[in-house]
Order: C-alpha cells, then sequence, then structure tokens
C-alpha cells in the first residue's frame, strides 16, 4: 500500500511539476502523454496582454505586467464575449480573455530552437475560443514531430470590433490583439525553446483572413516567417469590414452614446451591451441585404427552384451596388450560376446556390490574395480540398449537395470532429498524412524572410507553388492527391469583370474610389 501511494503522489507532482519561464514571469504547467507516446508539456491560459477592463476597454492592448510566482497554466482561459449572447458557445465569458496556451515537446531543446504552429481560431470575428480546440489533438499530431503549437485568442465583436470610423473608436482591436500575442511569442519564443525566426501563423475562416491581415501588417509582420491561410482572405468583404461603422454607431445610439463616445462605452455593463446589440441586429435583419444570412432549412429543399435561386442573387446584389446597371450585372450572375444547366430540379439549384455564394465568401478572394501577393514576390502553394467522409452528412441531404464544407479540415488537422465523428481508416490517413506532413515541413523548413526556403511536403504527392501563369497550380487534396491547373479561374475572370460595373461585390467596394478597408487598418 506504501509503494502504491508514493508511485500515486509520484505522478501527482510530476504532472504539476513542469514549469515555462517567460519574461514576464512562471507559468506552471503539466504533462500529457501523446497516442505515440511522446511527452508533451502543456501551458494553458498565459496571459500575453493586460486585461482590457475599465479603462483599457476598447483600447489598443498593452503588454502584460510580470507576475510573482508561478501562474496555475493547467486550465484555459475565459472565452472572450461574443458578439452575441445566445452565440456563447462556453459558460461564463468575460472580458479578461486575452490568454495563450503552449504546447511544446518535453525534452531539451534542439541548437536554434523548435519551430512554432501558431493557431488562429475563426468564428467570423464574433465566437470563438481556444478551448474548444483542446490541446490534444495538437499535441498527439505535432509534438512527434518537435514542433511547439501555441493557439492565441483575441476580442470578439462589440469589443473586438467596434469602430466609429474616425478617431474615437478607430476598430481592428481584435486584430491588434492577435499582432501582440505575436509579438509576445516572438520575444519569448527562446524562453519556450524556440526559434523566432520559424513561427508559421496558421487560421482556417475568419482565423485564416486573420492570419493574413497579421502577415501584411507592419505592426506583426515581421514577427511571422510563413503562414498558412485556410479558408479566409483579407480580400472579401466579410474580414474587410465596410459596415462596420455603420451598426457600430447604431448601437452607439442605442447605448445612448452619442457624445463623448469612448467615455461612454467604457462605462457600459456588459448586459447593456448585450441587450443593445441584439436590438441593432434585429433592426438589421429586417431592412438589409446580408451575406450573413443565407442558410436554407432543410424543410424548404423539394421547393426550391429557379425563381428563388434568381431571387436569392437579386437579394444579395442590391440596387445600390451598380444603380442603372444592376439588371445588367444580374443578367450575368444568372447566365453564370443559373443557366449553366440544362436540369430543372430542386438539388441542381441548390448546388448553383452553394456554388454562388462559396466563389462570393471564399473562392474569388482567395484567389485575389494569391494574385497580389504573387506580383510582390510572395512564394504560394494552393489547395482544394475534395474530400470528405460519408459520416458527416445526414442521410436526408441530397447526394449532389454533399461536399467538402466549411472546416471540414479540422479531423485532419488536430483531431476536432466538429461536424461528426468518424474513423480514420487508411483512406482518411493518407489525406491527413497530405495535410499534416506538408504542414509539419512548412513550419519546419526554411527561415524567416526566406520567400522560397519553405516547401509543404509529403510522400504521397508533390504540392508546387502556384507558378507564374494565368492557371493557377494547385494540389487537390484527397485520397487520391494530385496537382491541378486552374483555381477557380471562371468565376473569378467573372467577379472581375463585373468590376467595370464599378462595384467590386468580393470586397463591397467602389471600384476606382478610395475603398475603406476598416478590418485591415493595422
Amino acid at each position: 500500500m506504501i509503494g502504491v501511494l508514493l508511485l500515486l503522489v509520484g505522478t501527482l507532482f510530476s504532472s504539476f511539476a513542469q514549469i515555462l519561464e517567460l519574461k514576464p514571469g512562471r507559468v506552471q504547467g503539466f504533462e500529457y502523454t501523446t497516442k505515440g507516446g511522446d511527452i508533451a508539456e502543456v501551458f494553458l491560459g498565459i496571459p500575453y496582454a493586460a486585461a482590457p477592463v475599465g479603462e483599457l476597454r476598447f483600447e489598443k492592448p498593452v503588454p502584460v505586467s510580470p507576475w510573482e510566482g508561478a501562474r496555475n497554466g493547467t486550465q484555459f482561459g475565459a472565452t472572450c464575449h461574443p458578439h452575441e449572447r445566445k452565440s456563447a458557445v462556453l459558460p461564463d465569458p468575460s472580458e479578461d480573455c486575452l490568454t495563450l496556451n503552449v504546447i511544446r515537446p518535453r525534452k531539451e531543446a534542439p541548437a536554434g530552437g523548435y519551430p512554432i504552429l501558431l493557431w488562429v481560431h475563426g468564428g467570423g470575428y464574433e465566437i470563438g475560443s481556444t478551448s474548444l480546440y483542446g490541446y490534444k489533438g495538437f499535441a498527439d499530431i505535432y509534438i512527434p514531430h518537435d514542433i511547439i503549437v501555441v493557439t492565441l485568442q483575441y476580442r470578439l465583436g462589440v469589443y473586438g470590433f467596434f469602430s466609429s470610423g474616425d478617431s474615437r473608436i478607430p476598430g481592428n482591436l481584435g486584430l491588434f490583439d492577435m499582432a501582440e500575442a505575436v509579438k509576445f511569442v516572438y520575444e519569448n519564443a527562446e524562453n519556450m525553446g524556440a526559434d523566432p525566426s520559424r513561427i508559421t501563423a496558421w487560421g482556417l475562416s475568419a482565423g485564416g483572413a486573420g492570419v493574413g491581415q497579421l502577415v501584411l501588417s507592419p505592426v506583426s509582420r515581421d514577427y511571422i516567417a510563413r503562414s498558412i491561410e485556410m479558408s479566409g482572405s483579407p480580400w472579401v468583404a466579410w474580414a474587410l469590414g465596410p459596415n462596420v461603422p455603420k451598426y457600430s454607431l447604431e448601437l452607439a445610439e442605442v447605448l445612448e452614446c452619442t457624445d463623448d463616445l469612448k467615455t461612454c462605452m467604457k462605462h457600459k455593463t456588459v448586459e447593456e451591451i448585450y441587450e443593445a446589440t441584439e436590438k441593432v441586429v434585429t433592426i438589421k435583419s429586417r431592412r438589409n441585404a446580408t451575406l450573413t444570412n443565407f442558410g436554407i432549412k432543410e424543410d424548404d429543399f423539394p421547393t426550391w427552384n429557379r425563381d428563388k435561386l434568381v431571387a436569392s442573387i437579386k437579394k444579395l446584389i442590391p440596387h445600390e451596388f451598380f444603380k442603372s446597371k444592376t439588371d445588367e450585372v444580374i443578367d450575368k450572375l444568372v447566365a453564370y450560376y443559373v443557366d449553366r444547366g440544362e436540369e430543372d430540379a430542386y438539388d441542381f439549384y441548390l448546388d448553383r446556390y452553394t456554388e454562388f455564394l462559396s466563389d462570393v465568401l471564399f473562392n474569388v478572394a482567395a484567389v485575389d490574395g494569391i494574385l497580389a501577393r504573387r506580383e510582390e514576390g510572395w512564394n504560394l502553394f494552393a489547395y482544394s480540398f475534395n474530400h470528405y467522409n460519408k459520416a458527416i452528412w445526414s442521410d436526408n441531404i441530397p447526394k449532389r449537395l454533399r461536399g467538402s464544407p466549411h472546416v471540414n479540415e479540422f479531423p485532419y488537422m488536430f483531431d476536432v470532429f466538429a461536424l461528426g465523428e468518424f474513423e480514420i481508416d487508411e483512406t482518411e490517413q493518407i489525406v491527413a498524412d497530405v495535410i499534416q506532413q506538408s504542414f509539419i515541413n512548412f513550419a519546419k523548413t526554411g527561415k524567416q524572410r526566406c520567400l522560397y526556403c519553405s516547401v509543404p511536403l509529403n510522400q504521397h504527392a508533390p504540392w508546387q507553388d502556384v507558378g507564374k501563369s494565368t492557371n493557377l497550380r494547385h494540389l487537390a487534396i484527397s485520397p487520391e492527391p494530385h496537382m491541378e491547373k486552374g483555381f477557380y479561374d471562371e468565376p473569378t475572370a467573372l467577379w472581375h469583370q463585373l468590376r467595370e460595373y464599378g462595384y467590386d461585390v468580393i470586397k463591397h467596394s467602389t471600384v476606382g474610389g478610395v475603398d475603406r478597408i476598416l478590418k485591415n487598418e493595422l
């Protein structure tokens, strides 16, 4: 009995004896044994900035003050308040939420240190938390390959992206939070056993767009060696926020903060802000066409037809965009998205609607980002994710509509099954290999500012860069991965042609005038 008790005490002590020495102070973490038997050290809830509360609310992040003793790093920090109360994905959100997490190998670092994969969560800049992704999947996949993983969170919704459109509350505080976190990681990299010249910023959806903004901004770009931007681009309207000041000022009006705006907003309670947000969202949804409310209920599938598809396109391309040219623009969109097939079946029109939205929200902006940065000499690799496991789709969904949905990469990147559980069999393992091996090699090779040093190698297929021709090369990821030419060429050409009418729908900005790129102010 004594021997068993001593063994148990020893195990508990080992689990909580891990110490990370950072510049502002020490953090006590714990050990985690990966599925493959490697040992990771995990440190959770590390503050990278002062709590943005009181006089620091609606201000750019301030570096965290040094602390005494060892902080408890065994629990994730509180999630940030979402934009709307009903969107809270975890209980007890807080304004004191600017934390990050470190997962590193438990062994002596090599000369020069480990590379870092820095994960930025998505959620439309309105929801999200690092705790939703956990630490086990990151450790199981990346610790055996001697990579440190850091995950961070940032202010969301009103607290992170409220903007008056002028100097009172300029906005983009969530992006400045990301930049502060990247700076913190860079400055503490050697303390973590990492190489500060090999930080790869990585994100999907709003996380991908945020990473794209970080590597473009002079505030943060010198701290990042390379980026992995998935299903999100700084070249798209939902990441640029052209209407943010309008809705922010409406919110301020509901809160009766029209005078001395910042001081007033600083003193409103969280409950008051939630209630005002609900009122503004309700007003907005009643009067405006928006690209955030475009879902179709499953019960309505059988009634979906050509007329409904055309009506949806018209709703999302209102007259204010193109004025007298609106009908001409809509005719071109209908010719491309509606009348390209002879079928008169509801699943055909639903499929075309999905393609229309995918192009507007993701695909064309991804190409725009590639073309703009290629002109500046960036080394770029593109992919399309063409695979899905049938377990993620309900039997009620028509087969034609079953494809690779948003966040479908999660299980293959870090064992998070957001869309439904399934077994990683031999077929699925090939897909996982392509993603994991490519990202691992991309993160491990090369140095900062070495444009042609990093290559996403994997054992199943070569992954070439996009090339110099108009037909962009990309890796089609599937159980039979292969390179293809032509990356959303046709829809990109169509939407670029429509810019000739004076408006860019993808960015929601006028062409030839001064664009108001609010979420790219960094």
